[in-house]
């Protein structure tokens, strides 16, 4: 069995987490930074950190993987003339722009004494989306599947990046701020989960083409199966607004707790999201041969 077939799709899924986690958290910093203490700022600052070391070197290994997967044996990965190969593919650039993204939120903090922080943040995030619009379905699809994605990509970097910060501020016993923040982004989160479903479901008709295919086909199937988990994060994120958030308001402590039970079983489901994902970019066939 071709190692490359198991160790790709596992480094997508890292990948993925890595990339979701850094823009969430910058786009979670940007949204709710007046509502947070100098503990939940410094968690967050500690989170790109450590996201970010994590996509660096996954990124570094995908470069290795593009060689590998041609030569079809682990030690092709270290192969002069198949590298060679690797770098000048779209699959190598994107993972050498990745890592770049990922470098520049590493040395943020030195960056920021020269520019404004918005400026890195910008940057780092553009180069980290671009990634996935230079190489992909979206690609063969044009430019309107390209901004689809885009739009996607946002909504899912704003929803699942946020539950770690969300979950520490549940540790901290911040019942103001963690109120505000969670009821704020219970409103935030109407727009940009409506960015992302309208976006989603419309990059997914684009690549299937036909409905009957998402029962007929093993990609229509495995999309299927993360429509499936869709919905269930979905049901939480209702269970959140109108539960824990207003019993963050009367009672603190326990609205609190509910609010981390919750976060927890949402990164359950964030984990399996990420590996459909994965299996669906690199492991099926899209249906009728896109």
């Amino acid at each position: 069995m071709d190692i490359w077939v198991l160790l790709i799709p596992t480094m997508r899924v890292a990948l993925y987490a890595a990339v979701v986690g850094v823009i969430g958290t910058l786009i979670f910093s940007a949204h709710f930074w007046k509502y947070q203490s100098d503990g939940s700022r410094a968690f967050c600052s500690e989170l790109l950190q450590k996201f970010s070391v994590v996509g660096a070197l996954i990124s570094v290994a995908l470069l290795f993987a593009v060689s590998g997967n041609m030569g079809g044996t682990f030690m092709s990965a270290f192969s002069p003339e198949l590298l060679e190969i690797a770098l000048s593919s779209k699959t190598g650039v994107a993972s050498i722009l990745c890592m770049g993204g990922f470098l520049l939120i590493i040395g943020k903090r030195k960056l920021d004494r020269i520019f404004p922080p918005l400026v890195t943040a910008l940057a780092a995030s553009g180069l980290l989306l671009w990634t996935f619009l230079m190489s992909g379905h979206a690609v063969k699809l044009g430019v309107l599947a390209q901004i689809l994605l885009l739009f996607h990509l946002l909504g899912i970097a704003f929803w699942l990046g946020s539950l770690l910060p969300l979950k520490h501020m549940c540790e901290c016993e911040e019942g103001d701020r963690l109120y505000e923040v969670a009821r704020n982004f219970g409103k935030l989160a109407v727009f940009y989960l409506s960015g992302l479903l309208v976006a989603g479901v419309t990059f997914a008709y684009l690549l299937i083409g036909d409905l009957f295919l998402l029962v007929e086909t093993s990609y229509g199937n495995v999309f299927l199966a993360k429509l499936l988990v869709v919905s269930v994060l979905l049901s939480l994120g209702a269970y959140n607004k109108f539960v824990c958030v207003p019993k963050i308001k009367t009672d603190p402590i326990r609205g609190a707790l509910y609010l981390k039970k919750s976060i927890r079983i949402e990164l359950v489901a964030v984990g399996l999201i990420l590996t459909i994902t994965s299996i669906l970019t690199t492991s099926v066939p899209l249906p009728m041969g896109g």
